[in-house]
């Protein structure tokens, strides 16, 4: 199952280094001269999205080991050097390794907690570092200068308040550059790619409209398959949650009848529009230990608004 709000981000994204190859290499400042070769390895269990190795076919490069980061997740910097860790485990591998963040937005970034693991007694201490590039700081005049064929980027480069008429013609200039700065037989599928990556950056955009700005069928290739099935798989995380939070509110209400006999109606109103499931795990807390309803309809308002604060 794909992770939450990156719809295909992950599988566009290795498609892309798959066929642009060293020109990423060179964003990273890796001007090594020899060649590389790209695979995904799939180092974390519990996970269908693999993890992008790049390893140098011959010479002593480092092996570059990349994640592209496309929602907030606060131990991306743990997992990453997880993989790492495995890499060099199931390889046996104890060369140079280079890993790479590519953050689509700086929020991410800032979600990222330290990679800081310290011991009790404060005298033992695991840190990493990583090499970190946020996408969306860059422009599309950064990357051409860096290597034209690094226009596939470009999406994750423009604002997210450019209009639906404005991206139209700025895909399509997209589509030109990508035309020139790779062969026939590639530039097709990594339109396709920046297909996925407009419908990643941009979630007001139809996958109807990306397909008639780019003039594209995403569902003819395995990416656009992809992403049809990303959408599929988030209708059903919806549907689920949906209910988890239904089961919640059931719960809350059931535990209040169970303690009081009885829930004013204006309660349960209140209740059922509750759309935070750590709220109703408190609120279900809050029910089973109060000693009397006046006191829980006092502590309501104090429970939603910290978790509206947690959530700004």
């Amino acid at each position: 199952m794909d992770k939450p709000g990156t719809r295909g981000t992950d599988e566009a994204f290795y498609k892309f280094v798959q066929l642009a190859n060293d020109a990423v290499l060179k964003l990273l400042g890796i001007e090594s001269g020899h060649l590389y070769t790209v695979q995904a390895e799939t180092l974390k269990t519990k996970n269908i999205s693999p993890d992008i190795v790049a390893a140098p076919t011959e010479g002593s490069g480092d092996v570059v080991i990349m994640e592209c980061q496309g929602y907030h997740d606060p131990f991306i910097r743990h997992r990453l050097a997880g993989a790492v860790s495995m890499y060099c485990d199931r390889k046996k591998y104890a060369g140079p390794i280079l890993p790479v963040i590519f953050y689509t937005e700086r929020s991410y970034f800032e979600a990222a907690l330290p990679m800081k693991i310290a011991d009790t007694t404060g005298g033992y201490t695991i840190q990493g570092q990583f090499k970190e590039i946020i996408l969306e700081e860059l422009t599309e005049k950064d990357l051409l200068a860096v290597d034209p064929r690094l226009v596939v980027l470009a999406p994750f480069t423009v604002s997210k308040k450019v209009s639906i008429e404005e991206l139209i013609g700025i895909a399509q200039h997209w589509g030109g550059l990508v035309s020139r700065a790779y062969p026939d037989d590639v530039s097709t599928e990594l339109i396709d790619v920046i297909a996925l990556f407009v419908l990643s950056r941009f979630h007001d955009v139809s996958r109807e409209e990306v397909i008639a700005m780019l003039n594209v069928d995403l569902a003819k290739t395995r990416a656009g398959q992809d992403i049809f099935q990303m959408g599929e798989l988030e209708g059903e995380l919806k549907g689920e949650l949906k209910g988890e939070l239904k089961n919640a509110r059931e719960m809350v209400i059931e535990a209040l009848e169970t303690k009081f006999g009885w829930v004013p109606g204006d309660l349960c109103d209140k209740i059922n529009q509750i759309e935070m499931r750590a709220s109703l795990k408190e609120l279900h807390r809050l029910a089973i230990k109060t000693l009397d309803l006046e006191t829980f309809e006092a502590e309501f308002e104090k429970v939603l608004t910290q978790g509206d604060s947690q959530v700004n």
